[in-house]
């Protein structure tokens, strides 16, 4: 029998820390900021940010990757958390006001899938991981 990959775990970016260095992690939020020559996404949800290494899971296509190039688009990632010894520089293209979001530049997801999520309600999906937060305490 095939050996099946590791599931991902469902995580709220304000939940995002040190304790996950290492782990799979399914995360939403909206596109920031893009920087081309790095790869790296500021992904955002009510203040709190995550920064996201999509080089490897952007694809040929072009429209592949028309989510990288609309500001505040949503997008599901896939991917490993990792922590780097020196902080990353933030995207070229932040906007003024970026300084209010709470990103720790030592860690950044490396995305193994990136996938447009438009109709993705953030709100609901934060609301479910509490709930499920709950029921395991």
């Amino acid at each position: 029998m095939p050996q099946q990959p590791d599931s991902a775990t469902r995580k709220s970016l304000n939940t995002i820390d040190d304790s996950l260095e290492g782990r799979k992690l399914r995360v939403a939020g909206r596109v920031l900021a893009y920087d081309a020559p790095t790869g790296l996404v500021v992904l955002i949800d009510k203040g709190h940010g995550l920064l996201v290494d999509v080089e490897l899971s952007l694809g040929d296509g072009a429209e592949s990757a028309v989510w990288v190039t609309e500001r505040l688009s949503t997008i599901m990632v896939i991917g490993h958390l990792e922590r780097t010894p020196a902080p990353l520089p933030m995207p070229a293209a932040m906007p003024a006001n970026a300084g209010r979001v709470k990103l720790n530049r030592k860690l950044v997801l490396r995305a193994i899938l990136v996938v447009p999520t438009p109709d993705l309600d953030l709100a609901l999906w934060n609301s479910v991981l509490q709930d499920e937060e709950r029921e395991r305490h």
